[in-house]
């Protein structure tokens, strides 16, 4: 898995803040619960839910440690709040049935084996736990992920990714749920929308992707990841109709834990 820079990604992460904050709005939890969010990041969204369930646990997981690292700096000043480990969604390190609830925002489109961590979330759900994903998807334009791995392929880059596989998926919506119900989890509903961002310039843009990129950029020596980079956003560009404007397909499933017995 990347390994992710925290630091940067706090700096360069509106859209992401932009897209939880109205995430958010349709998320409610008890004073009491225990809650577990699954590729946290720099810890933004757990720190939020961690005041919905004051007299919980909250648990923040992510398989970046330098991700971890600033999400537990954020937090480092407050006597109680979020936990943050460091863990890959595939291979969670608690007991089952332990969550009343698991979120995941903008994160599990970095695991391309989806069925993987869907049983791993099934298995540390209680039993009527319930499961909030958002997600990047499958659509009818190509994404700028797909555009990458064009790049991977020209004749300048090849050399280095000899071997590589993509490290994302963006799953169809359907398929997604019969994976969610073969790992034991009710399907309440699936919802998918056009979304698009406008970084107002190419280069903001270009320095968001920038920090997006490394699942790329970290097998490239540091003087040609910017030319990589720049010829990523010259693949995407026309694609998206403007310079500076992003346009993905989003998807926000909500599932639990089936009953047993």
């Amino acid at each position: 898995m990347t390994d992710w820079d925290g630091e940067a990604y706090a700096r360069r992460s509106e859209l992401q803040r932009a897209m939880i904050d109205e995430a958010m709005s349709g998320l409610t939890f008890r004073a009491t619960d225990r809650v577990l969010d699954i590729g946290c990041g720099d810890g933004f969204l757990i720190a939020a839910i961690a005041r919905l369930a004051p007299d919980g646990l909250v648990v923040g997981a992510d398989p970046s440690r330098r991700m971890v690292a600033a999400a537990d700096a954020s937090v480092a000043s407050r006597r109680s709040g979020p936990r943050f480990v460091i863990a890959d969604a595939r291979a969670l390190p608690f007991d089952g049935g332990c969550f009343d609830a698991v979120v995941s925002f903008n994160a599990l489109h970095w695991v391309p084996q989806q069925d993987v961590a869907l049983r791993q979330i099934a298995a540390v759900l209680r039993p009527g736990g319930s499961v909030t994903v958002q997600l990047v998807c499958a659509g009818p334009r190509r994404s700028l992920e797909d555009v990458t791995m064009d790049a991977t392929r020209a004749p300048r880059w090849a050399s280095w990714f000899d071997g590589f596989t993509a490290p994302f998926v963006h799953p169809d919506p359907h398929a997604f749920a019969d994976l969610a119900r073969a790992a034991g989890l009710a399907v309440d509903d699936v919802t998918v929308a056009d979304r698009q961002w406008d970084f107002g310039s190419r280069e903001a843009f270009t320095q968001w992707s920038a920090m997006g990129s490394t699942a790329w950029t970290d097998r490239l020596p540091e003087d040609r990841r910017a030319a990589f980079v720049n010829e990523q956003i010259d693949g995407y560009e026309p694609l998206a109709g403007a310079p500076g404007l992003f346009r993905f397909m989003q998807m926000r499933a909500r599932l639990h834990r089936e009953q047993t017995g």
